[in-house]
């Protein structure tokens, strides 16, 4: 048996070779066991050598053409079709390279006027004609003028200079521009930090020209309001292969390595310097595998570790073998980790705090009239779905003497919390299916934990990170519970394990802040994260003051992408007993 050669480039000698087996008469399955190749691929490789119009199995044209003409150039056809396949590419990829291809002169101009005026500097009519030919000039002259001009006026204030790709990659996600590799920001969890890197993933997978390229990576990544697809589901909704839909990630991610585009450049740079991909971390920090591991959770946390830190190394750069290894590692890490996690909680002073702290939390419980038992604990059940967004992770409860399912480790700090503090009898994550309207159409949500207090009453527990819980899709959902307890008689409690709704809806905001959204949105009715930042000009807004605006406001608002909308989010059912909440 040859050795095999499954996904390894064809060589000169083994095309000839191949070529000698078509004269010699043999079938497609024979000349796969001479090359240690699969017929598919040995089919792929004699079709480069026939005219695209042959429109007959490559095997049977080329024997037939080589029959009648022995010195058939299938090389020569072969290269031709490549370089014409390179041809189509590159004007694909240059037709696609920015938002706005070609635009008129007055437009181009007004970018002029709008840079000059920025910096005060005047240009000379040679300097003036270069400057006018530039192709990032033209997608700037697709940028709205208050956001362009806007962002001009930021950016020399704060670095009295004023470069045209950072110009536009500022003008698509603010903030990307002076965005640095702060891995203490990272570790950190900085809510802002997180939000700018969300809007940057977000702006550079846009900037993939293949239509279908960008939605499977779009649906891998959890972008546009949506929890990330796994492989299985892509497939069924675009009627391919689930192999398939991994060889079009696979090729997504080359072209958005290969891309010029000024959010794919810096994701590249960013990545690369926080996972230490590029380079290697300093000898301080974490190695390159914890990193991306911090990284996954941070950005994509409900995509699998090792599928997550994959995709997040070959966006920094690193090649196929070596991103799979650092994922492996990554993985490896995590089962560390948690079992360090599980040593760590046998400490009796895990205790003392968990009883402190959820005696803490328990003050912001939101309550409606008589409170009323929870269901005994043989009538609960987890309701969660296996292999879908919640496939996060298992953590051992010696509480409950079996293994308890998290969907990230925010929700894993709240069941330790749980499980250790004396005064909670027994919890079952995920114990119900709630019916909601969001976004025109009705969906199932599993609330997080029901609580079962040793003094009998029954709390529903939603665990969120706190910049999350204003999100248009979480307010839904919220609604939905609320309904429930106040149906039930059971307690509501909101929280990230630490802090809770009531303390970020009482979180202190700018009245300048207020007021220039409130006008903005009343003008526009919906804003971008651009318009957001051009809107307020110097005044400076952070996620979680952003958050207590918009439930005070009762505004609707996304993250990925960035929306900011008036009016409640959702949308009421077509009819009053279509929503209804169910209990299974």
């Amino acid at each position: 048996m040859p050795e095999s050669r499954h996904g390894r480039a064809w060589s000169e000698a083994e095309d000839a070779r191949l070529l000698d087996g078509v004269r010699e008469g043999i079938s497609l399955q024979g000349l796969a066991d001479r090359h240690g190749r699969s017929p598919g691929a040995v089919r792929a490789r004699l079709a480069r050598g026939v005219p695209e119009a042959a429109g007959e199995e490559p095997l049977e044209w080329l024997r037939a053409r080589l029959a009648i003409d022995p010195a058939y150039a299938w090389q020569s056809v072969a290269d031709e079709r490549r370089l014409r396949e390179r041809d189509d590419r590159v004007g694909r990829e240059q037709a696609s390279s920015g938002p706005a291809g070609k635009r008129s002169a007055a437009e181009v101009a007004e970018v002029l006027a709008d840079w000059e005026r920025a910096t005060g500097h005047v240009l000379r009519p040679e300097r003036r004609e270069v400057f006018l030919a530039r192709a990032v000039v033209h997608d700037l002259a697709a940028v709205d003028p208050d956001v362009r001009r806007a962002t001009a006026g930021a950016l020399w204030q704060s670095g009295a200079r004023l470069l045209l790709d950072d110009w536009l990659l500022e003008c698509a996600c603010p903030g990307a521009a002076a965005l640095t590799a702060d891995w203490d920001r990272v570790a950190r969890q900085d809510a802002d930090l997180l939000l700018v890197l969300r809007e940057l993933l977000a702006a550079a997978v846009g900037e993939i020209g293949e239509e279908r390229d960008r939605e499977i990576l779009s649906r891998r990544l959890g972008l546009h309001g949506r929890p990330a697809d796994t492989l299985e589901k892509i497939a069924e909704v675009l009627g391919v292969s689930r192999e398939r839909v991994r060889q079009l990630q696979t090729r997504a991610l080359r072209r958005m390595g290969r891309s010029g585009g000024p959010a794919s450049r810096k994701v590249r740079t960013v990545l690369a310097e926080l996972s230490g991909v590029g380079g290697g971390p300093s000898d301080a920090g974490p190695p390159p595998a914890e990193r991306l591991l911090d990284l996954a959770d941070a950005l994509i946390p409900s995509v699998a570790v090792r599928q997550a830190a994959t995709m997040l190394a070959r966006m920094a750069g690193a090649d196929k073998v070596r991103a799979e290894n650092l994922a492996a590692e990554a993985a490896s890490v995590r089962l560390l980790r948690h079992e360090a996690a599980r040593r760590e909680t046998a400490r009796q002073e895990r205790v003392d705090r968990a009883e402190r702290r959820w005696e803490a939390l328990t003050a912001d419980v939101k309550w409606f009239g008589r409170a009323e038992p929870a269901p005994a604990r043989t009538e609960l059940e987890g309701l969660r779905e296996k292999g879908g967004r919640g496939d996060f992770g298992t953590w051992h409860c010696p509480k409950l003497g079996r293994d308890v399912a998290y969907e990230s480790d925010t929700e894993l700090r709240a069941i330790q919390l749980l499980s250790f503090a004396p005064q909670v009898a027994y919890y079952q994550e995920q114990p119900l299916a709630v019916g909601y309207w969001f976004s025109g159409r009705q969906r199932t949500y599993y609330p997080d934990l029901l609580v079962a207090t040793v003094d009998g009453r029954c709390v529903l527990v939603e665990v969120k990170p706190l910049y999350e819980m204003a999100t248009a899709v979480n307010v839904a959902k919220y609604r939905a519970v609320e309904a429930l307890c106040r149906e039930r008689g059971w307690g509501l409690l909101a929280t990230d394990g630490n802090r809770t709704l009531r303390l970020l809806k009482g979180r202190p905001v700018d009245p300048r802040v207020e007021a220039v959204l409130t006008a903005a949105l009343e003008q526009r009715g919906e804003l971008t994260w651009p318009q957001v930042r051009a809107a307020l000009g110097d005044l400076d807004i952070d996620a979680l003051t952003m958050s207590a605006l918009v439930l005070r406001r009762g505004w609707s608002w996304s993250t990925r992408p960035y929306r900011l909308r008036r009016g409640a989010p959702g949308s009421a059912p077509p009819d009053p007993g279509a929503g209804d909440r169910r209990r299974q």
